[in-house]
């Protein structure tokens, strides 16, 4: 299967940003070049990895500056990109997302239970009431610092599995 490295690399940064709440350059540093390679060789052509890594950064690059997203959860989607494609990628993309908010919002409830919950939504109704901002707190949902990479990990797969047993492709 080509795409055994990748799905090493994402349940190894799963099980990492789980723990840890780090993707470590370490381990995907290595895959952006390892994917242009197999491609280049084996694959697809240089140009359609080429394509997911441009495409990924476009999308994934903005997110990090606006302090959404990591920069582990960034390098892991370039490595996604990297290995899957534009098509196939912004695939994974939308299924991480839909995979991600009920995932974020489960760790959350985890964290902070239904007090965190409520302490979150009522700042957000001071800050529209007063039209000024205020800073989360530590033991509130806005404060927490929830692990994306396994639903980046997960809407990878999911794409992917999908993609080859033939069940569903956004893309084609």
């Amino acid at each position: 299967m080509e795409q055994l490295p990748l799905l090493v690399l994402l349940i190894c940064a799963s099980w990492l940003d789980l723990k840890t709440h780090k993707i470590p350059n370490i381990i995907t540093l290595p895959f952006i070049p390892l994917g242009l390679v197999f491609h280049a060789w084996f694959g697809e052509g240089i140009l359609f990895a080429l394509a997911g890594l441009g495409l990924a950064f476009l999308i994934l690059f903005p997110i990090f500056i606006g302090r959404m997203l990591a920069g582990g959860d960034v390098k892991l989607g370039l490595c996604i990109g990297t290995f899957l494609g534009w098509q196939l990628f912004l695939e994974s993309l939308l299924y991480g997302l839909i995979i991600g908010l009920p995932l974020v919002l489960l760790l959350a409830w985890q964290k902070v239970g239904l007090k965190g919950f409520k302490q979150t939504f009522m700042r957000y109704g001071l800050i529209m009431g007063g039209r000024s901002y205020l800073p989360p707190e530590a033991n509130e949902l806005g404060g927490l610092k929830v692990p994306y990479g396994p639903a980046l990990a997960l809407g990878a797969g999911l794409a992917m599995a999908l993609n080859h047993f033939g069940v569903f492709s956004l893309v084609h």
